[in-house]
């Protein structure tokens, strides 16, 4: 007995679905179904002559999604697949079956046969069954016999799932609702452009330098085109078209836009150096994270309230706090005034004094530091080092310390070894055992002495030194430098990074001895190897020296000799090395006169090779 209804017979094998829009309350059709053999034999032979499939022109966006549970198929009966067979809709185990929200804001609302009716009584007959909520259609178009159209609403899309069958139309027939989670295509060309354009500029306030750009998608002069700034190009054209028209734009509302990721935004700031105030409040931005792309924007204002990353943060400060980090210029934030940021109170323009290689609590020490280090060194760089027990106190205390740089890569080679240094360091971070720590401290100018008499033989960069004076009284001196030498005695000639404090008091004799001596041996970076005795020799024609070498030259430098003292100077200078009195006055003349730093470098140059033999022909 035929089905009241018309609703489609059970249980047809043969791969036939014979399924036509005929769903009205009350039917007294009665139809006849033939079932003559291999009438519908073969693989796809036959399609309903009404399925909704065929309803629908290929240029309907079907979107990414069409496979999720949002998908059109999510109805009661599903459709033929390809292979003839009816393939069931998946449904909710124990229930009907539910509506999935999409990752996307967009719907698409297809309605077959939705053609057969104006638009106006489709629209009224949904929006009377979902009331009181409403929506507004989207780019409504007929394809083919089905009304199309979008909504941007997920409560919305939700409503209208719910209402697929459900509405009975004039001529009997139930209405039937898919719901898919998919937006419009949409191609940017110069017409779309120029829409974008114009409307633009009827939102744009001159007085305030503002565009407001809040759900712009449904701007009535936009009706016939999508245009919605969560797809990231049709963003990045209104950007193009704001930093064509209006570079000078200060302030930019975003609001209600159902933007999600706003990575793009990040060319605002070279697009729009002059924005200071910015809204993107009531839209999808998930983390504060996702605002590290406008760091660079120098805002004062910043709107973010109805976004889930507002939500996320249970405590508000640290959500201003967090914000804040991001913007330190921020004074407003979602309508609130924030309070001052705690600060030194120095203007922005304030500039930092220059940079000085060499620092000198007390001018006063300059003359005893130059005469140190020039003395000190002259010696520690000689073939003996035993002088250097005068330098220290009977009971001063010495420790070396050696690591490889972290960061270095070329430890392992061979030129870079510190075997010589690694095997003697005192390092207490590797070093916990007590008596090791002691056995590895000097103790006593004989056992100082010693130990730096068995370090490999080196050449210091005198000029090259960074040299600090923190400390200067009459009963301490702290003397901090760092600086490069080269190891003589290895092959190769290495160049090695130290570190080094001299702890100086008075000694019994009226002048003065290191008590405490703490050196720290590393490798060289490339840059320190590149500049290492760059200055040059102090003897003509020597290179100009580096603005930072000069400073600590200038520091360090005694003040000229009187006339008669140079000459004595000159002479002494002459017989002691041999040189003829040209090139030893230029060797005085390039170390301010300081008989003690001429002959040291004088000793360094010669033992390189670099003095050429002009210079001892009289």
């Amino acid at each position: 007995m035929p089905k009241r209804g018309g609703g489609k017979p059970r249980n047809l094998r043969g791969g036939l679905d014979h399924y036509e829009h005929d769903d009205r309350t009350h039917s007294n059709l009665t139809r006849r179904v033939s079932f003559k053999p291999g009438a519908f034999k073969g693989k796809g032979k036959f399609r309903g002559f009404n399925d909704p499939k065929l309803l629908l022109d290929d240029d309907i966006d079907m979107g990414a999604n069409s496979g999720g549970p949002g998908h059109m198929n999510n109805r009661k009966g599903g459709f033929r697949g390809r292979g003839g067979r009816l393939t069931p809709t998946p449904r909710r185990p124990g229930g009907p079956r539910r509506f999935i929200p999409g990752p996307i804001p967009w719907y698409q609302i297809v309605i077959p046969y939705g053609g057969k009716h104006p638009k106006e009584v489709i629209l009224k007959a949904l929006l009377g069954f979902i009331s009181p909520e409403v929506f507004i259609p989207h780019y409504y178009k007929i394809n083919g016999n089905a009304a199309v159209f979008y909504v941007d609403d997920v409560k919305v899309a939700e409503k209208l799932f719910y209402t697929d069958r459900k509405i009975v139309m004039s001529d009997g027939f139930k209405l039937v609702v898919m719901v898919r989670n998919t937006a419009p295509n949409v191609q940017i060309d110069a017409e779309m452009k120029e829409k974008m354009k114009l409307v633009m500029a009827k939102r744009y306030n001159a007085a305030t330098k503002a565009l407001d750009l809040t759900k712009f998608h449904a701007d009535p002069d936009l009706a016939d085109i999508f245009c919605a700034l969560f797809r990231p190009q049709i963003m990045l054209a209104a950007i193009d078209i704001m930093a064509e028209n209006i570079p000078d734009l200060e302030a930019l509302n975003l609001n209600d836009n159902k933007m999600h990721g706003i990575e793009h935004l990040k060319i605002l700031a070279n697009k729009l150096k002059s924005l200071k105030i910015l809204y993107l409040g009531d839209n999808k931005i998930p983390y504060i994270g996702s605002l590290d792309c406008l760091k660079s924007l120098p805002l004062v204002e910043l709107y973010l309230k109805g976004n889930p990353l507002v939500t996320r943060c249970s405590d508000h400060d640290i959500y201003v706090s967090d914000v804040r980090k991001k913007f330190p210029k921020l004074v407003r934030l979602d309508g609130v005034d924030l309070p001052p940021v705690i600060g030194f109170d120095v203007a922005e323009d304030s500039a930092l004094p220059p940079r000085k290689q060499s620092f000198l609590v007390d001018e006063g020490g300059k003359d005893l530091v130059r005469d140190f280090l020039t003395q000190y060194f002259a010696i520690y760089d000689s073939d003996s080092r035993q002088p250097l027990l005068d330098a220290y106190h009977e009971h001063a205390h010495m420790s070396m310390a050696a690591s490889y740089l972290t960061y270095d890569g070329r430890s392992n080679s061979a030129g870079t070894k510190l075997t010589s240094y690694i095997t003697n360091s005192r390092n207490i971070i590797r070093i916990q055992d007590r008596d090791s720590r002691r056995r590895y401290l000097r103790t006593g100018k004989l056992q100082v002495v010693s130990f730096l008499s068995d370090l490999p033989k080196t050449q210091h960069d005198l000029l090259g030194f960074a040299v600090d004076l923190p400390v200067f009284t009459p009963t301490m001196i702290v003397l901090v430098m760092n600086g490069v030498f080269k190891e003589t005695s290895v092959a190769g000639t290495p160049t090695r990074s130290f570190h080094r404090t001299f702890v100086i008091v008075p000694n019994a004799n009226g002048g003065f001895c290191v008590m405490n001596d703490m050196l720290f041996i590393t490798n060289t970076t490339k840059d320190q190897e590149e500049q290492a005795f760059s200055s040059g020799a102090p003897i003509a024609p020597a290179p100009a020296a580096a603005p930072a070498q000069a400073q600590a030259q200038a520091a360090l430098a005694p003040p000229a000799a009187p006339a008669d003292d140079q000459a004595a100077l000159l002479n002494m200078l002459s017989q002691q090395t041999g040189m003829n009195h040209h090139w030893t006055m230029n060797c005085l003349q390039e170390t301010g006169w300081d008989y003690q730093r001429a002959l040291l470098i004088f000793n360094q140059l010669h033992a390189e090779g670099k003095i050429p033999p002009e210079a001892f022909v009289k």
